[in-house]
């Protein structure tokens, strides 16, 4: 026979155990959205980061890795130490490396320095150039680039050197500006 004591000690039991499997069963159900954007009025730095941008049809176009990035918000400026950015087209992946970039409080304007190598790449063809250069400015929004400084363009067989590029990344043409010098590869 259970005693009056005993069955209260039950029930309380009974109510303690409900609500901490309640309490705990309600902290695993609220789940941390994650994080959209970060504040351009925040002074902070991210390590070892990876940002991926997708399209309107959540396919990937740029995917952009760093051991740091560092906001300055009185500067509004971004800075990353040894970016690579991989920007993704139909048939065509560009891959960018530099020892430096900065970026716009807007994301709209790169500038990538020191040594500067861009890659682009068909899947179809196989077809693949190469350009290395000090500097670029980049325009994320009509994916242009451009530098006036040295430029050395190769494709595995043909090299062309000049002073300045004008790039259009959706195109895919670019302008040599000026004192061209090419070696072509004859077959």
């Amino acid at each position: 026979m259970i005693t009056r004591r005993t069955r209260r000690g039950i029930v309380a039991l009974v109510v303690l155990t409900t609500v901490s499997y309640w309490i705990g069963h309600k902290q695993d159900i609220d789940v941390t959205e994650p994080v959209s954007d970060l504040d351009p009025k925040l002074n902070y730095v991210l390590r070892d980061f990876e940002l991926q941008f997708y399209d309107a049809n959540g396919q990937p176009t740029i995917n952009m890795q760093a051991p740091v990035l560092r906001n300055d918000p009185e500067l509004q400026m971004g800075t990353i130490e040894h970016p690579i950015i991989l920007l993704n087209q139909a048939d065509v992946t560009w891959h960018l490396t530099s020892d430096f970039a900065t970026v716009t409080a807007d994301k709209e304007h790169v500038q990538l320095s020191g040594q500067v190598h861009v890659q682009r790449n068909e899947s179809v063809t196989g077809n693949w150039i190469e350009l290395s250069t000090r500097e670029v400015q980049i325009e994320v929004t009509p994916q242009t680039a451009s530098t006036d400084e040295a430029v050395r363009m190769f494709d595995g067989y043909n090299q062309l050197n000049a002073i300045g590029l004008d790039l259009d990344m959706k195109t895919n043409t670019f302008k040599l500006k000026q004192q061209v010098k090419a070696t072509y590869a004859v077959n």
